[in-house]
């Protein structure tokens, strides 16, 4: 898009289009990364300025200092959020220097808000008023929570802490983002190839397709490029015969993050030491405890205590898995007994297909994309009374052409909407699949007759495109991760909340956010619903009851060996946060979690191996001391599919009945009660690990 001589950068990044009663969504081929730099320093210029006139007329009342700063965020992060968007879906060098040259200011905005004594004061005084004491729960809890997360962000320091604060908070801003950058800039150049056809053997056929392209774009003649990403990883990990390939491509990937040129272990080390400086600046021991704090899980000795509830429940189930299957590559020709780590994948897939009868790669023809959303719709709709139905709107904007726009309709109102970005994009979109808030709902948003904004939602995957004509074809994993993801929607659009700072997910504790999306994935495992997901590409026919039943009865499939895959990334997330830059004995962080895994896991592992420098979760995203959210939330979403099982999965009028009580608790109360307490609104009492564990046939039914 050309820039109109009469608009300005910033009212560029500004832009937003309406489809019906959606609106504030981002004009996003507006966005352009000229822009990017100039518009986010004058709306910087102008918050900065509004903020400080805010600060110097203060009113302990709701409307004198909460909304005030509630329409700052929003500004800011209407600006922000879609920059940083495009970033990981259509990279682009320009852009993401301009958002790095900004990101210090954005970040030393944030800590000046934060660190408010005008505004903390306020805050107090609202809370201790006699309007504090009749505030709504969602409003009382917003106020809660800002009073303690500017506790936790230094409000109470002053002088050269505060100062000392402040630098760590923009340095661990910048070494997270070039974290994440130095892992997308490593995957552009980053190749396996292959000049020998003979050595493709195995590997999926659009895989082979995706690297004869890339290596033409590279300009090589009779030629396989192979990106060194988790896509071609995993085809070639699990299916390609050729044994050195296979080494060849574990070696790279494991690699990742350790060249010269992009070596994230001097990023991660200072991370981790800049966080235990700040931890300590704001009062507490560890950043462990730091971010315990702010979580549903009470202690840092809780989570401790579960981890080691499942690994003693997986551990001798571990062993077991591995000596069968062991005995299984011996049977079938793997005579030298010394199993590498690229040897597990491949025959761990061979044993699979033995046990259960089915190539997991034959099955994509039977997920075709488009069908397995009208299934996962359907499903929607059964359960909580909705309808999905795609955007005839061609002018809502979009970043790509593949991307979808749906709305979600009750009662004949349009209640969301949302963004599907299906398919992987090599080089300009980063691995992986996420959900993201495009817009909240906010009675401050509000536009026309509506009471509040309408949320919107993105989700993001990293599937196969169409090729040859047919639709996308999705692996099962493929779909139960569209399942993950959509189920983070579903908190987000079914949010009953009209207060901005605690609709969909705003305040809900981080290691309960997985809920509602591990939750969803259990639908999976419902025999009836996955059979109607299923149509062959080419004949239409639904996959048969024998194989669906192989597919369920799989589930469990080295399912001991995968908890203590989590459990290692769990452990030395937790121990790395509690004890680097602590104990002096811990030099190298990696040397940690080298010891961690050579604890924890029963699989083969080279030497020296480590994750750490690839391990963007913690260094490029939300989950530091914060990994083990996955098993805490696995937990919950175990014990709420529990009840749905209690009351009858074919049983539509009992069915109907819990899923109402789920919609209304877990997806519709957002973060304006604790977590804990809205559980137990749903279940009736805490959740506890047994539902899992038995899930996993990691103890008897």
């Amino acid at each position: 898009m050309s820039a109109d001589a009469t608009t300005t950068p910033l009212t560029r990044l500004e832009q937003t289009a309406a489809s019906g009663p959606i609106s504030h969504l981002p004009v996003w081929e507006g966005i352009a990364a000229a822009d990017v730099q100039p518009g986010i320093e004058a709306l910087l210029a102008t918050l900065t300025d509004e903020f400080e006139r805010i600060e110097g007329s203060l009113e302990p009342t709701w409307a004198g200092v909460m909304e005030p700063l509630e329409h700052l965020g929003n500004r800011l992060g209407a600006v922000i959020g879609p920059v940083m968007h495009l970033t990981s879906v259509k990279f682009d060098e320009e852009m993401q220097e301009a958002y790095e040259a900004v990101q210090p200011a954005i970040v030393a905005l944030s800590n000046s808000m934060g660190q408010s004594r005008p505004v903390y004061d306020a805050m107090v005084a609202l809370r201790d008023s006699d309007e504090g004491q009749a505030l709504s729960e969602a409003r009382a809890r917003i106020l809660d929570e800002s009073i303690r997360g500017m506790e936790r962000s230094g409000v109470s320091l002053s002088g050269a802490d505060q100062e000392r604060y402040t630098e760590i908070s923009e340095r661990l801003a910048e070494l997270s983002t070039t974290f994440g950058t130095n892992l997308i800039k490593e995957e552009k150049i980053g190749r396996i190839t292959v000049v020998d056809e003979s050595r493709l053997d195995g590997i999926p056929a659009p895989i082979i397709e995706m690297a004869r392209a890339q290596a033409e774009e590279d300009e090589l003649a009779d030629t396989w490029s192979f990106l060194v990403n988790g896509v071609n990883y995993t085809s070639i990990l699990q299916y390609a015969t050729d044994r050195a390939l296979r080494e060849e491509m574990y070696r790279a990937f494991r690699a990742r993050g350790q060249s010269d040129e992009f070596d994230n272990l001097p990023v991660l080390t200072e991370i981790l030491t800049l966080r235990q400086e700040q931890s300590k600046l704001v009062g507490f021991d560890t950043y462990a405890d730091y971010s315990i704090d702010a979580k549903m899980a009470p202690s840092v000795s809780a989570v401790w205590d579960l981890m080691a509830q499942l690994e003693t429940a997986a551990r001798p189930i571990a062993e077991q898995e591995m000596e069968t299957l062991n005995a299984f590559m011996a049977d079938n020709g793997f005579g030298d007994g010394d199993p590498q780590p690229w040897d597990i994948a491949f025959w761990a897939e061979r044993q699979q297909e033995a046990l259960y009868s089915y190539d997991a790669e034959a099955l994509r023809d039977y997920f075709q994309l488009p069908r397995v959303l009208d299934g996962l719709y359907s499903l929607i709709t059964k359960l909580y009374g909705v309808e999905i139905r795609e955007s005839t709107d061609a002018s809502v904007p979009v970043w790509d052409e593949s991307v979808q726009f749906f709305e979600v309709v009750r009662d004949g109102d349009v209640i969301a909407g949302f963004y599907v970005d299906p398919y992987s994009r090599p080089g300009e979109k980063r691995g992986g699949a996420w959900m993201n808030t495009v817009v909240g709902r906010d009675r401050l948003l509000a536009v026309g007759d509506n009471g509040a904004s309408l949320p919107v939602a993105l989700f993001v995957m990293n599937a196969r495109p169409p090729a040859e004509g047919r639709p996308g074809l999705m692996s099962l994993d493929e779909v139960r991760t569209l399942f993950h993801e959509f189920g983070h929607a579903t908190q987000h659009m079914f949010t009953k909340i009209d207060e901005g700072g605690a609709s969909g997910m705003n305040l809900v504790e981080w290691d309960s956010v997985e809920l509602a999306s591990q939750f969803n994935e259990y639908w999976m495992e419902h025999k009836p619903f996955l059979k109607a997901l299923t149509a062959h590409v080419d004949t239409n026919e639904p996959l048969d009851d024998d194989t669906i039943d192989r597919v369920i009865d799989s589930r469990n499939f080295l399912v001991a060996n995968g908890t203590l895959r989590q459990l290692h990334f769990a452990k030395s997330d937790m121990a790395l946060h509690e004890r680097f830059g602590i104990d002096d004995s811990i030099v190298d962080p990696t040397d940690l979690d080298r010891q961690i895994g050579d604890e924890t896991l029963v699989t083969p592992r080279l030497e020296g191996e480590s994750n750490l420098t690839a391990f963007g979760h913690l260094f490029a995203g939300g989950y530091a001391a914060g990994y083990y959210s996955y098993k805490w939330a696995e937990v919950l979403a175990a014990d709420a599919f529990a009840a749905f099982r209690e009351a009858g999965l074919d049983n539509d009028d009992e069915l109907r009945d819990v899923a109402s009580r789920f919609r209304d608790t877990v997806l519709g109360l957002g973060g304006s009660k604790p977590a804990a307490e809205v559980y137990r609104l749903f279940r009736g009492r805490d959740a506890t690990p047994d539902a899992l564990l038995k899930d996993h046939g990691l103890i008897a039914s």
